[in-house]
């Protein structure tokens, strides 16, 4: 995701995209992602972590923080890459209904199946479920902000007129997102990512829209 995106980089918590964090930072958040995909967040500790990044337990409290301020510094770099993977995949596409229905379809299945999303869904559903529900307007608003981003890239390329409320519209996305992936079986048959881009197709552009025509499509990227 662009960098120079002042309000996705607010909503990150940090200046730097992934892959440009901090080596002893990012050292850490490696150590702390795969201790939570193994026990769970609520049995890691601490001491556990430093242990994995063979440092001690001071060092990751100077670097990062507290617990607390590890598990949301790791799941603001799981939300990075997922920004950055839709980012990339959307990037080439020629009109404003592939770009929705791509970023949709991504965002939703890479979510699914995380591995640190199912193991904090499966092993601490009491603690971490409010991370992502109730308590989740850290989250919300890295997926505002990105989706705002994409919203603007879209006006810039010449795919979408300007629209009145970007940041509203923004939202109405990513809380769709979060429903689908939260509760996954309902009326609808929305497992395959050829599921979801139909889905996208039909309902999304037209709420991006609000109804209207986007303008024609820009020449592929050669």
């Amino acid at each position: 995701m662009a960098p120079q995106d002042p309000p996705l980089r607010t909503a990150l918590g940090a200046d730097a995209p992934a892959g440009e964090i901090n080596p002893g930072v990012e050292e850490v958040l490696d150590a702390a992602l795969a201790q939570f995909e193994d026990i769970g967040v609520r049995r890691s500790t601490i001491e556990d972590i430093a242990r994995r990044a063979r440092i001690d337990r001071v060092t990751v409290y100077r670097r990062i923080g507290s617990k607390d301020d590890l598990i949301q510094a790791v799941l603001a770099r799981e939300a990075r890459r997922l920004i950055d993977r839709i980012d990339a995949a959307t990037a080439p596409l020629a009109t404003l209904d592939e770009r929705i229905a791509t970023a949709f379809a991504t965002a939703i299945v890479h979510l699914r199946e995380n591995a640190l999303f199912n193991r904090m869904l499966a092993l601490d559903s009491d603690t971490m479920l409010p991370r992502v529900t109730t308590q989740a307007g850290s989250l919300l608003a890295i997926g505002i902000a990105a989706a705002a981003h994409l919203l603007q890239r879209a006006q810039d390329d010449s795919l979408l007129e300007p629209i009145d409320d970007p940041q509203g519209v923004a939202e109405v996305l990513v809380r769709l997102i979060q429903s689908f992936v939260l509760t996954p079986n309902g009326a609808l048959k929305l497992q395959t990512s050829a599921q979801l881009e139909t889905f996208a197709r039909a309902h999304l552009t037209a709420i991006v829209t609000r109804g209207g025509q986007s303008p024609p499509s820009r020449p592929a990227a050669t």
